[in-house]
């Protein structure tokens, strides 16, 4: 139970490599920058809060302040990556338009920065399962 922390980061790399996947089969080439890069799927946020979230679960249980503090910051993520991220998007959609139509040939704003709530409940579960999956390895 020393290293439990790993368990988060493992979670935490396989979501940044998800990234690199995703970035070859949209571009067709591999793109490692992707690892640092802060994007729209899946989100690195809400994959770490529901991993720590769940070791708070295996360890402290439901009833703990523990759990109670865990669920709480995560809920903040996963709210984050459903509804702040949206209205940046709209924000960055609609200043992209204006460029556009000024004949601006500065820098284009990234615009799929947010998630759908069903994106946000997909992820949360695959990374419990992910998080469960490794806690197995590093709790035995």
């Amino acid at each position: 139970m020393k290293f439990l922390f790993l368990i988060p980061l493992c979670v935490w790399f396989i979501i940044q490599w998800i990234k690199v996947l995703i970035d070859y089969t949209v571009e067709k080439k591999v793109n490692i920058a992707s690892l640092w890069w802060s994007w729209w799927f899946p989100s690195v946020h809400s994959g770490i809060a529901s991993s720590i979230c769940t070791l708070v679960v295996i360890i402290a249980w439901w009833q703990s302040i523990e759990f109670a503090i865990a669920f709480t910051f995560s809920f903040l993520f996963w709210y984050d990556a459903a509804n702040l991220r949206y209205e940046a998007w709209q924000h960055a959609s609609s200043l992209n338009q204006i460029q556009k139509e000024l004949n601006k040939s500065t820098a284009h704003l990234k615009e799929r920065l947010w998630h759908t709530v069903w994106e946000v409940i997909w992820w949360i579960l695959a990374w419990v399962l992910l998080t469960l999956l490794f806690a197995t390895i590093f709790m035995n």
